[in-house]
């Protein structure tokens, strides 16, 4: 819904869904009319990605991650890997600090790689972020059907999210960046405290032969308040920069997942370097010390 060039659209009505992707079609707040169909579908990586095509059959794809903090309204040079060999160049339009926008031209050698591509890589700078491409194929000529069948739709009209609706003024913007400012600060201090409480929680189990999910899963139950209070900080983030309440559960969930693959890689590293320190030193003649998971993010 965020792709579209609306500033609010209403919907979705109807329903597509193909293969892991789910969506509809929506309407402009400031006219009622039909503005675009979308899908989008998430990734364990956090990441969330979107198609859309407008009412004029033009393409976007876009991809929204919560801890993303870009500068709305800036563009971005990326790189578009598909199945590691098609490299392509995009600039992408920074919609949100958390969501940024492709155009994918309908004849272009980008959908073109979208439509047939199995493996997406998403490389900005020194980061690179990867996508399994399912049901592309079949996603693509559902969203122009959509278009083509939606025309007539009319949506609720809201005068005030046209062109003309109020900026915000100087002391509403500085007051909103001192918000986001103060929640920043005390979502890294409860990060602290909770892998701090991660980290004292799961050592006792490094020497077991328990996996490393296992382990994780078990500190997290045990700092469970922390973990909570984390995503919460993280949603309110996300909600001060949004125009429309965010997913509430599914921002949680994400945030959740993220703590896990961090609490797992960080538990591999720590039994890697306690292996380590066995094969390099001499036994004790007694007593032993317990290893520790260092409470880094």
């Amino acid at each position: 819904m965020l792709l579209a060039p609306a500033a609010q659209a209403a919907g979705p009505y109807g329903e597509i869904v193909v293969g892991n992707w789910k969506g509809g079609a929506f309407t402009s707040d400031a006219t009622g009319a039909f503005s675009h169909c979308a899908v989008n579908a998430g990734y364990r990586n956090g990441t969330r990605m979107f198609t859309s095509i407008t009412a004029d059959l033009k393409w976007l794809v876009g991809f929204a991650h919560p801890n993303w903090k870009l500068k709305a309204g800036s563009k971005l040079n990326l790189q578009l890997v598909f199945d590691r060999s098609a490299r392509i160049d995009v600039t992408a339009d920074v919609k949100t600090p958390t969501l940024l926008a492709i155009p994918m031209p309908g004849d272009s050698e980008l959908i073109n790689a979208f439509r047939h591509g199995r493996y997406l890589e998403l490389v900005a700078n020194d980061q690179r972020l990867s996508f399994a491409l399912t049901s592309t194929g079949e996603m693509l000529p559902a969203l122009v059907a959509c278009a083509r069948q939606s025309a007539s739709i009319r949506g609720p009209v809201n005068p005030s999210a046209g062109q003309n609706a109020a900026r915000p003024s100087e002391a509403d913007i500085q007051a909103k960046a001192e918000k986001r400012s103060v929640l920043e600060k005390t979502r890294d201090l409860i990060r602290t405290r909770m892998l701090t409480c991660i980290g004292r929680e799961g050592s006792p189990m490094l020497a077991t032969d328990e996996k490393a999910e296992v382990v994780a899963k078990a500190a997290m139950i045990f700092c469970k308040a922390d973990v909570d209070a984390l995503a919460q900080a993280i949603i309110e983030i996300n909600e001060l920069d949004g125009t429309r309440p965010v997913d509430r559960e599914a921002v949680r969930r994400i945030a959740t997942q993220s703590v896990q693959d961090v609490v797992v890689a960080q538990i591999v590293k720590s039994r890697g370097e306690m292996l380590s320190r066995r094969n390099q030193q001499p036994a004790a003649p007694s007593g032993r010390s317990t290893p520790t998971i260092s409470p880094s993010l």
